[in-house]
């Protein structure tokens, strides 16, 4: 008899399995994709009934005709494939789109049979003229993934991605100096409405402590200890945290002034919020909407503050929280805690200094 078994990890649901010995008498497991367990353990019955006709209860997907086209997979690939560590399968698929994009523009309509190596090589050849080398990177990386899983889908043969070596990426952090944070939240203050409040306090949690846009905009006012001046951040704006892990970071002096002063004059919300958006846009807002020239983006008030507007508007605080904790004399270990990072290696980024910076503490501490 098979079973139906519930998987979790670091404490999270990430759905339900299925567990038989199949026709051909090998034990397997396979994720059911149900949304319930009682969905689950019907689809468990339709696979033992087929074993009991001498059937294999997952039969193997047909192999694909050689004509399929790259767009054509790409197609498959962005509605099929799922993971467990998908959590908003939405948002995966849009920036996976986006990713494949250039791709498809250059081969969309050619069959994956004539996609050889060679010809594979040759695009990424033609991706690093065109694009910058992480963007070229992100593409490639998103080609070989599309081919691995057909791979698995036996939908091709080959991967002509998979020796194609990738251009190095390049470790680009922009942040601010202090007197343009300094004037950036200013602007913000100069402004007497609630949504220049609602910014003023972003910045703030962005810049003394180093949260992300989406982390920002999540945070309630129950995620605050102000007893203890510490803000436990357990969500994003949509869901869980990008690590998964919830982390709890200390407030500074100023941060906390901040926040008991804004918690007398911040609407109430449903939520709870700390910075609460307008009610028509929340259903807009994404990874995407944070960074372009519409609320909540704080683009206006970098011009305002005669500040050069970066490429990532939000990200730019995060990373200049971690560069002003680094140049203080703070630990990475420290700061990849308090960033939420899984990998040292991803905070290790935070870890350059400046030439300003470094002749500055070349003068002060070479003194015989």
């Amino acid at each position: 008899m098979g079973e139906v078994i519930k998987k979790s990890k670091d404490g999270r649901f990430i759905g339900w399995y299925l567990r038989f010995v199949d026709a051909d008498g090998k034990r397997k497991q396979r994720a059911s994709r149900q949304q319930t367990y009682a969905g689950a353990k019907r689809m468990l019955i339709e696979i033992e009934a087929k074993i009991a006709r001498g059937k294999l209860g997952v039969p193997e997907r047909d192999k694909a005709p050689t004509a399929i086209t790259v767009a054509e997979l790409a197609t498959r690939y962005l509605a099929e494939y799922d993971s467990p560590k998908i959590r908003d399968r939405d948002g995966w698929a849009g920036r996976r789109r986006s990713n494949l994009r250039p791709l498809l523009s250059l081969v969309g309509q050619h069959g994956t049979a004539s996609l050889t190596p060679t010809l594979a090589e040759r695009l990424r050849n033609v991706l690093m003229r065109k694009y910058k080398p992480n963007s070229a990177s992100t593409i490639l990386a998103a080609a070989h993934c599309l081919f691995a899983w057909a791979i698995e889908q036996k939908l091709v043969d080959s991967n002509p991605f998979a020796k194609v070596r990738k251009p190095a990426r390049e470790a680009r952090v922009e942040y601010l100096k202090k007197e343009d944070a300094r004037q950036l939240i200013s602007a913000a203050e100069r402004r007497t409405d609630l949504r220049g409040g609602v910014f003023a306090i972003g910045f703030r949690l962005g810049l003394f402590a180093g949260l992300r846009a989406g982390e920002i905009f999540g945070l309630r006012w129950s995620d605050i200890d102000f007893h203890r001046e510490v803000l436990a951040i357990r969500r994003s704006f949509r869901g869980p945290t990008k690590s998964g892990k919830p982390r709890n970071v200390p407030m500074s002096v100023e941060l906390a002034i901040a926040l008991r002063a804004w918690k007398q004059r911040c609407p109430a919300t449903p939520e709870n919020v700390v910075c609460p958006l307008s009610q028509s846009r929340t259903a807009r807002v994404n990874a995407t909407w944070f960074a372009t020239d519409h609320p909540p983006s704080p683009i206006r008030y970098y011009k305002e503050a005669s500040v050069t507007v970066p490429s990532a508007p939000w990200h730019c605080l995060r990373h200049t929280f971690a560069t002003v904790f680094i140049q203080s004399g703070g630990s990475v270990v420290t700061l990849q805690k308090l960033l939420g990072h899984g990998e040292i290696k991803t905070t290790m980024v935070y870890a350059h200094l400046d030439d300003d910076f470094v002749a500055s503490e070349v003068k002060k501490r070479l003194i015989f």
